[in-house]
């Protein structure tokens, strides 16, 4: 413990609220792009939409479902399938400051050499077509793994009961996706070259944070914040605001979680590229 307390005092202070305020700066900034992909993703996706959307409207709070949602729908119906891939595309590039931005905060965090400029915003532009990537095929094989468990049903009149128990938990897979997601956020996205199971740590305690605020979120409108996040146009914003705070909070911190495990389990050297 004490040698714990030695690593925390040795490192340079960490503004928390100020990082997490710039972060949900750029997200809210980049938020038309961001739903435009995800309104693509869905129309490609060979999905059930109204699935999706419903599963989406359980994951969000009530004051940002509202404000997110009728966007999406709205992008949904206007989404040309003929053009659907270039749209996505272009969409993409001020999406991805998002993760230009998260990338610029973990290397300070984590005391890293800043990559070259273009190919710090080309390696953003790469991370966020991979998370898209990556979600959509997640999406598909939940989906896909739910007929074929129906299929085998059918066909073979088996009834697998815990394989069709596991499938039926959506909330499953979409921890363990946000969990790899994590993971590979704190590994790829700074400059350095740590081994994956250094990040887990703080992938972990940011997994059981965006739990934690999706539960207690509303409870702090509720009592907390009640008079300015009245049902108001602003006031839906302010809660968009508060929301992503809070979960880019989560993220920084378990940032410098992974640092001080890093540190502790390396007697506090970095190892930087």
């Amino acid at each position: 413990m004490k040698k714990l307390v030695e690593i925390i005092k040795a490192n340079k202070p960490v503004n928390f609220g100020s990082y997490a305020a710039e972060m949900s700066f750029y997200i809210i900034w980049a938020i038309v792009p961001i739903m435009l992909i995800i309104a693509n993703v869905i129309v490609m996706l060979p999905v059930s939409q109204e699935a999706i959307i419903s599963a989406m409207e359980t994951a969000l709070p009530d004051e940002v479902e509202t404000l997110l949602i009728p966007i999406l729908k709205t992008y949904m119906r206007q989404t040309d399938l003929n053009a659907i891939w270039l749209g996505m595309l272009i969409a993409l590039w001020p999406a991805s400051n998002v993760f230009n931005t998260l990338q610029r905060v973990l290397n300070d965090i984590y005391q890293a050499q800043p990559r070259n400029g273009y190919l710090a915003r080309g390696f953003a532009y790469l991370f966020t077509l991979a998370t898209v990537v990556a979600l959509s095929i997640m999406t598909f094989l939940m989906v896909l793994g739910e007929k074929m468990v129906t299929f085998i049903n059918d066909i073979f009149h088996v009834q697998l009961v815990i394989l069709d128990w596991i499938v039926q938990q959506s909330w499953i897979f979409a921890i363990v996706g946000l969990f790899v997601l994590l993971v590979g956020i704190y590994h790829f996205i700074p400059n350095l070259s740590w081994k994956i199971r250094d990040s887990v740590f703080g992938a972990t305690f940011s997994t059981v944070g965006f739990a934690v605020i999706s539960r207690l979120f509303s409870v702090y409108i509720d009592y907390a914040a009640r008079n300015a996040t009245s049902n108001t146009t602003i006031g839906v914003f302010i809660s968009l605001m508060i929301w992503l705070y809070f979960n880019c909070m989560v993220i920084i911190i378990g940032a410098y979680i992974n640092l001080i495990w890093y540190q502790y389990r390396n007697s506090g050297e970095v190892e930087k590229e």
